[in-house]
């Protein structure tokens, strides 16, 4: 009688390498988790009307947090890496309002005590934001160079634009696994030399080419 053969292995059997650990992932998280916990701590010693004593390293570790997070955002921008689709501007809004709430009750009921480091730890999360936005200024208005990868990738938007008769800035970030500020710029490139025209408005912005009718 004969023996049945042992099923072939699919790749589905096949054990994946695990990727590698990038630690730089988990800065959002990590900073929404220290956020929380920090903000935490600092409306309870607001509501309970005494000092909860909080540890002198929790602003240093924060604003360490918070300025590594700041550094990868500007560092994939300059070097036109993918961003994740990350709302860091959340975390000044929080402390923003969370002071104004603190200062506004503080002035009819001085019974509740501001919390230590609280306008510290704001003047330098709005020094960390403001930089950020200065450099993204910094780097959109720069001169444009125009080096062989930029060519590349001009040459690579001709042809998106070729086969589907139009493209968009979404479209060339999602091609190019570069930033939308990247792909705005390469975009702008072309325009200025006539050779894509921008359509539409706002958010329906998109191009085509200068012989399409």
């Amino acid at each position: 009688m004969a023996e049945n053969p042992s099923p072939e292995p699919t790749s589905t059997d096949i054990p994946q390498p695990r990727p590698p650990f990038n630690e730089v992932s988990v800065l959002f998280p990590l900073l929404t988790i220290y956020t929380a916990g920090y903000l935490g701590l600092m409306l309870a010693d607001f509501l309970l009307k005494k000092s909860l004593a909080l540890p002198e390293g929790l602003m240093p570790v924060y604003i360490a947090l918070l300025g590594a997070y700041a550094a990868d955002k500007e560092i994939r921008r300059w070097f036109s890496a993918p961003e994740p689709p990350r709302k860091g501007s959340l975390f000044v809004y929080l402390w923003l309002l969370f002071s104004l709430a603190v200062y506004l009750i503080h002035s009819f009921q001085p019974d509740f005590a501001v919390p230590a480091n609280l306008g510290l730890v704001c003047v330098q999360v709005l020094g960390i934001f403001f930089g950020s936005k200065a450099s993204k200024y910094i780097y959109e208005t720069r001169p444009s160079s125009s080096g062989p990868e930029d060519a590349g990738r001009a040459s690579f938007i001709l042809n998106i634009l070729t086969a589907k008769g139009q493209v968009t800035r979404q479209t060339v970030s999602a091609e190019l696994q570069v930033s939308r500020t990247t792909a705005g710029r390469l975009l702008a490139g072309l325009e200025a030399q006539g050779a894509i025209i921008r359509k539409g408005e706002g958010k329906g912005i998109y191009y085509v080419s200068p012989r399409k009718p």
